[in-house]
């Protein structure tokens, strides 16, 4: 049995739907950006220590892995799952924009 819905507390759910992580607030789809475009070699992290939010990272960051996105062979299952799984550390560490 796949789940297809995660309630990460009363105001987030991520849903699975068509083969696409879908995240809800409050029950209204959240239509921003939604990718999980990091893959850091272990021996580059600390190299990241110093930024604090997404914003940073956008700017620090080369937005390569957006066009190739589909060469990481991601399921969509797997994808729903790590969404969830950032989000709901994200929620118990008090919405830490640095998590993200």
């Amino acid at each position: 049995m796949t789940i297809t819905e995660f309630r990460v507390n009363d105001y987030i759910t991520l849903k699975l739907e068509d083969k696409q992580t879908n995240i809800y607030i409050l029950g209204k789809k959240f239509v921003q950006c939604k990718f999980l475009l990091l893959k850091i070699p272990v021996k580059k992290v600390s190299s990241l220590y110093d930024i604090n939010s997404v914003d940073e990272a956008a700017e620090k960051l080369n937005h390569e892995m957006e066009q190739k996105k589909e060469i990481f062979n991601i399921s969509p299952e797997v994808e729903f799952w790590r969404h969830s799984s950032n989000l709901q550390i994200w929620v118990e560490n008090n919405y830490n924009t640095s998590l993200l």
